[in-house]
């Protein structure tokens, strides 16, 4: 045996004998950082029970992730559902409230009532009526009108001959008439009288013009002469007029101081052709028509 074997030999006798002479309690385990006794030599028992505290904390892990996912979707669907509820508020309000805007931009009622009155400039009588004839005179005034159908066009033939006779025998005596203002159409008439209206209102207005279907320049009948100014009494020819126009079959229709009864103002001018025989009944009468016939010239509207 060589010196080499033989000390090696001697070495672990040595080793032997001092590890005989030793128990458990006397060895001494060094534990360095992070090489303690429990992590660097692991049971079965302790691997399992790391496993279950793994599987612990994922089992925890997954519910949080899901619990916050369910949370994250009921947050959404609530968000959807309030974002809803409010869109819908939103939508509805306008509905709800838009009967209260229309009843506040509607007009009062005073408005709709008041207005026609104070801009009221078309009054015309609207029902159709027959023409009025009493003792064979046919009657236009206030109480009896003429239908609008009721148009002869021009002067009657009797009353313009009737007149062309009594301007030639007017001009021998050096005067000069002439009609200022003859037929007059329904629809003329009433454009006339809304203009008086319209300019000086209906109260005045009815005291010298009539009511469209009222006048009787509509019935072929009757004229203005000259001047259509209460002066023209004052005139020659007027004052010719007042005096012999009978003979011819004329009138002075509304005669002074008879405006209460003949429902208009003295108008020397106007003239109605009655014929001779009536023209001459009336003017020896001192009446007016109204006054020779019993009848009354009052609007009933």
């Amino acid at each position: 045996m060589s010196k080499k074997v033989s000390a090696m030999l001697a070495a672990l006798l040595s080793f032997a004998v001092v590890l005989g002479g030793c128990g458990t309690e006397n060895l001494e385990v060094k534990v360095t950082p992070g090489n303690s006794p429990e992590t660097s030599e692991k049971t079965p028992e302790d691997t399992a029970n790391q496993q279950e505290v793994v599987e612990e904390k994922v089992d925890v892990t997954q519910e949080i992730v899901t619990e916050q996912v369910v949370t994250t979707e009921e947050t959404t669907v609530l968000t959807e559902e309030v974002t809803q509820e409010v869109v819908t508020e939103q939508t509805e309000k306008p509905e709800t409230e838009a009967p209260v805007t229309e009843k506040v931009t509607e007009p009062p009622v005073v408005t709709e009532t008041q207005a026609p009155q104070e801009q009221q400039t078309e009054v015309f009588y609207e029902q159709e009526v027959e023409p009025t004839y009493i003792n064979g005179i046919l009657v236009v005034n206030k109480t009896y009108p003429l239908p609008e159908s009721y148009a002869p066009g021009e002067l009657t033939s009797d009353t313009y001959s009737a007149f062309k006779k009594m301007a030639a025998d007017a001009y021998a005596e050096g005067l000069n008439l002439w009609v200022q203002s003859g037929y007059r159409s329904y629809s003329l008439q009433k454009d006339l009288y809304n203009r008086y209206v319209a300019s000086d209102g209906q109260a005045a207005a009815d005291t010298y013009s009539a009511r469209p279907g009222h006048s009787e320049h509509q019935s072929g009948l009757a004229f203005d002469l000259n001047s259509i100014s209460d002066s023209f009494a004052d005139t020659a020819e007027g004052q010719w007029v007042a005096e012999n126009c009978h003979k011819y079959g004329f009138i002075v229709r509304y005669p002074k101081s008879k405006e209460h009864i003949t429902g208009y103002k003295y108008e020397p001018w106007h003239l109605r052709y009655l014929g001779v025989e009536t023209a001459t009944a009336v003017y020896e009468s001192g009446l007016c028509l109204e006054e020779y016939l019993g009848i009354t010239s009052e609007y009933s509207y």
